[in-house]
């Protein structure tokens, strides 16, 4: 065999195996980015979600429930510091003060949205004609309960 002759390989098999491959290159590629990446600056998480939970649509789902940041981070199961950095990131404070809410967690938004998600607030995705926001999913209002005072008291 020289370098001119071709080898004949099944092309259905070569195209196939390379479709795979190539797949699984990228699915292994968003799980580190998803894994390894802050989550806020880069936009990596929020390319697979229908509505991105800026920190305004994180203040009015807390807003619309009547809950003050303790109340929320007892029933996400997350640090008080936590909700506030995701409510206030992008708000900057002073004139040298860095961005607040840059390294939160995909475990964190996660938790939070899955606790407003229990109390029956919908986060609504922005159309051509409207904006995206938060509402009460059923004409009934709240579903569940508020967080027991223990949960909620200030540590000392």
């Amino acid at each position: 065999m020289t370098s001119g002759d071709s080898v004949e390989y099944g092309d259905t098999d070569f195209v196939g195996a390379f479709i795979l491959n190539t797949l699984m290159f990228i699915m292994s590629t968003i799980a580190f980015n998803l894994n390894n990446v802050d989550i806020f600056s880069s936009r990596a998480f929020f390319a697979f979600m229908a509505i991105i939970p800026t920190a305004e649509i994180l203040r009015a789902a807390r807003a619309l429930l009547g809950w003050n940041q303790r109340q929320l981070a007892a029933s996400a199961g997350v640090a008080r510091p936590t909700v506030h950095k995701l409510e206030t990131r992008g708000v900057m404070r002073g004139e040298n003060a860095r961005e607040t809410g840059d390294n939160a967690t995909l475990e964190s938004v996660e938790a939070l949205v899955q606790a407003y998600q229990a109390q029956g607030i919908e986060f609504i995705e922005a159309t051509s004609s409207t904006g995206s926001g938060v509402r009460w999913r059923t004409p009934d209002g709240r579903t569940g309960e508020d967080p027991s005072e223990e949960s909620v008291k200030k540590k000392k």
